[in-house]
């Protein structure tokens, strides 16, 4: 199952200034990053992932969907991903299966912007000199170009969240709601982030 799921995301909630703002469609990011880092030992960062879902699934009034519950509680990131809907092999009549497949693939390709990577990570080698001469600008322009392709991906990724959010049960007229990241914090929510 957790073929499905990468460390790459569409968006990383460790920096969040308090100008940012987050729609309902951050929920699929935030509790599928939960589930990584159960699985990746990175517990360090699941209270911050877990409060920052929490709030945003009572802010959007989603707070009965079974995921809020599932994020709240379940201890395991397989248990989680199942109760998220990612499925191993989703059935081609499982919308939500296939989305999260769908979205597994889009993500398969880091972005920097992920907070994954630093760097250019499609350089075909980081020592230029073991390349021939003339194989380096076509080298250059396949790096960029595959760039290009992750950045892409990543904004596709986020319009396929909204229907992941949609499928889970979010009536399809809260689906732009939004809220600023301020905001949550003169709600409550403890502002964190955390060192790359």
């Amino acid at each position: 199952m957790t073929t499905c799921l990468t460390p790459f995301v569409p968006r990383d909630y460790r920096y969040l200034f308090e100008s940012e703002v987050l729609e309902p469609a951050d929920l699929v990011t935030i509790c599928s990053a939960v589930a990584w880092m159960h699985e990746g030992q990175h517990e360090d960062l699941v209270g911050w992932y877990r409060a920052l879902g929490d709030v945003l699934f009572e802010r959007f009034g989603l707070g009965v969907l079974p995921q809020r519950r599932a994020l709240q509680e379940l201890p395991s990131g397989t248990e989680l991903l199942r109760a998220l809907g990612v499925v191993g092999s989703p059935e081609w009549d499982d919308a939500l299966g296939r989305s999260w497949w769908m979205r597994g693939l889009l993500l398969g390709l880091p972005e920097v912007g992920s907070g994954a990577l630093a760097g250019d990570p499609y350089q075909l080698t980081l020592d230029r000199s073991r390349m021939l001469a003339e194989l380096q600008p076509m080298a250059s322009v396949v790096a960029e170009e595959l760039s290009a392709h992750a950045r892409s991906a990543n904004l596709l990724a986020r319009k396929l969240d909204r229907a992941i959010v949609a499928l889970w049960g979010c009536p399809v007229d809260r689906l732009d709601q939004r809220v600023s990241v301020a905001e949550l914090v003169t709600g409550g929510l403890e502002l964190q982030s955390f060192e790359p």
